[in-house]
């Protein structure tokens, strides 16, 4: 079980106090894959993001799990839980926008907190999300938000008993929304559910939401009295059914903190778990939703030949085989790229990270499936040792680091991106936890071709 964290508690009515407008700060252009450095739009925008971007209707989508202030008259915070954010690819400077600020648990109408990785699912023209935190039990929620920018309900709050501590999204079968939870359930080590966005249940609108396009700027009047917001009523979908409860026994696998993948027959999820199984180092596993049957395809065992502790990643499909990254395993216990068959349950690595100088170490998201190639990043290794982003052949050829991330103290450029990127446009986008020029995390963009093929020199044998 994930133990709790420990939240500070602040008023979030005084979001509600806050009056919009506009005022952008631009960071000069710089060497750095940065396109945006969260921080610069004051009073107020997100910080450190731990997950990837949505790509709809020529607009990038995207969470953070703080919210950054400037101060405000006798230093009260507004509280830190969150935005969600979105910008046009083609003119990122002029297009940043805040859509929602998340008002946590505490607010009258309790509202998510902490949105933590993967990224939105899109699905009959909105964005669905879900939360660790926040919600009328404090274990996260599941939301919607318009692939405009407005429109954000929460649409049902996650509890225990059911499953709670959602780390990642959805995938969708059928008009109905499949994701998993880290924790709860019968055995308290996590969940598969279902969602049913057509059902409908009276619910409230967290908290106000700026028009499309609009930036959102805050500031405070201490003269002025700080109103309370309203709970209103309406009617939004919610229909939750847990489908599997993850076993407490070393058999199975526990504490799933990635997305689902849909097989193509629609009726088949795959997934993997950050501890259970014969090791407690993982599995790798496949749900039936037409009978119910849960089924492990892969013990991660770790050490030379495995992979160990897949902390927030899934696996992606091709034919007959998935392929998928553990952030521990390998020689130098760096992590590793694999590929599992489906049908006889083979298993290949493909790479091993950290086997030569200046290579990624330690991949905490998943990988980019398109054609033939897999990109991905690392959280370490690289020319600074703060995160990589790569390239890698469907066969484990040809295998080569993109770009290395060079922190704050280089030209503000951003550090340990523990999320997948999204080509848009032929471009790799992605979001780094660290780095940027307040040191809040980074929006970057990087050549999914790579500009050199350097030879670098093996690392050490590790001692046995």
């Amino acid at each position: 079980m994930i133990k709790r964290k420990t939240k500070v508690v602040v008023a979030c009515a005084l979001v509600f106090g806050l009056v919009m407008a506009a005022v952008p700060r631009v960071v000069p252009a710089s060497s750095s894959s940065t396109i945006y450095s969260f921080g610069t739009t004051q009073p107020i925008d997100g910080g450190v993001p731990k997950g990837s971007l949505t790509y709809v209707n020529g607009l990038l989508f995207g969470r953070t799990t703080t919210t950054l202030t400037a101060p405000t008259p006798g230093g009260t915070p507004i509280g830190s839980y969150g935005v969600i954010f979105h910008f046009d690819p083609n003119n990122v400077a002029s297009s940043y926008s805040i859509d929602h600020v998340f008002a946590g648990h505490d607010a009258d109408c309790p509202d998510g907190d902490n949105p933590r990785h993967d990224a939105m699912t899109p699905f009959n023209n909105l964005l669905y999300g879900t939360t660790l935190d926040g919600g009328s039990h404090n274990n996260g929620i599941i939301f919607s938000i318009g692939q405009d920018g407005t429109d954000y309900q929460v649409l049902f709050s996650l509890h225990n008993s059911i499953g709670d501590e959602s780390h990642s999204c959805f995938v969708v079968a059928n008009n109905i929304l499949y994701g998993m939870t880290a924790s709860g359930g019968d055995n308290g080590e996590g969940v598969v559910f279902s969602f049913d966005p057509a059902a409908r249940t009276p619910t409230c609108t967290a908290t106000p939401t700026p028009g499309s396009g609009d930036r959102v700027i805050l500031s405070f009047n201490p003269a002025a009295p700080t109103p309370t917001p309203t709970a209103t009523p309406t009617s939004t979908p919610a229909s939750f059914e847990t489908l599997f409860s993850f076993a407490c026994a070393s058999s199975t696998g526990k504490e799933p903190h990635g997305r689902l993948t849909l097989d193509p027959n629609l009726t088949t999820l795959y997934g993997m778990t950050r501890k259970g199984g014969e090791h407690d180092l993982g599995v790798v596993f496949k749900f039936d939703t037409s009978d119910s049957t849960y089924s492990e395809l892969h013990d991660f065992a770790g050490g030379h030949d495995d992979g160990a502790t897949s902390d927030h990643g899934y696996v992606v499909q091709s034919g007959d085989h998935l392929y998928g990254m553990t952030t521990n395993g390998g020689h130098h216990n760096d992590g590793v790229i694999f590929k599992l068959n489906i049908d006889d349950q083979s298993f290949q690595l493909l790479h091993r990270f950290g086997e030569t100088h200046h290579d990624g170490k330690n991949p905490y998201g998943s990988l980019l499936l398109v054609g033939t190639k897999l990109y991905g990043t690392t959280a370490n290794g690289g020319d600074n040792d703060l995160g990589t982003v790569f390239v890698i052949n469907t066969d484990g050829n040809n295998y080569q680091r993109l770009y290395s991330f060079g922190g704050k103290t280089n030209n503000d450029d951003g550090s340990k991106p523990i999320d997948n990127v999204i080509l848009v446009n032929g471009w790799l986008y992605g979001m780094t936890t660290e780095g940027g020029a307040h040191n809040a995390g980074a929006i970057f963009k990087v050549s999914p071709t790579p500009s050199r093929s350097p030879t670098p020199a093996p690392r050490p044998t590790p001692p046995h």
